[in-house]
């Protein structure tokens, strides 16, 4: 099970259940249309943000961002993106940042199914700043 699925089963609603008590046999449901994550490296991206670039979404936790973030990056922890959607621009090209890629590509997972533009960037901000991208500390 994915860090996808983690998120969908978090944070979807629960059924009621009818006012006898009596359960009532749930309806098949169709499988779910896998969602294709694109992603992009840190390479491909520093050619991009010469021309502006996309809004760089880092999800991850307070004191990792601390260590190092990409400057301009708009940051909002993991857990709080389902309740901040609307701080989102919805017609922004937008790449989730993590410390590798695993988070980001969850996320950004997250983010197409609820109608954004989203990307993941592959190999986080470790491979950023390996492919000499600019780091903010503090």
């Amino acid at each position: 099970m994915g860090l996808l699925d983690s998120l969908k089963r978090a944070f979807a609603g629960t059924a009621s259940k009818p006012a006898s008590g009596a359960s009532v046999p749930a309806a098949p449901k169709p499988e779910p249309e896998e969602i294709r994550v694109p992603e992009v490296t840190a390479s491909a991206l520093l050619a991009e943000r010469r021309g502006g670039g996309p809004l760089f979404l880092d999800c991850r936790e307070n004191y990792e961002r601390r260590q190092g973030y990409i400057p301009g990056s708009t940051h909002i922890v993991m857990r709080e993106i389902p309740y901040r959607l609307g701080e989102l621009d919805r017609g922004a090209d937008i790449v989730v940042v993590c410390a590798h890629g695993n988070r980001s590509y969850g996320v950004a997972g997250y983010l197409i199914e609820n109608g954004f533009s989203a990307r993941s960037l592959k190999g986080g901000t470790a491979g950023w700043q390996a492919q000499g991208g600019e780091i903010s500390r503090g």
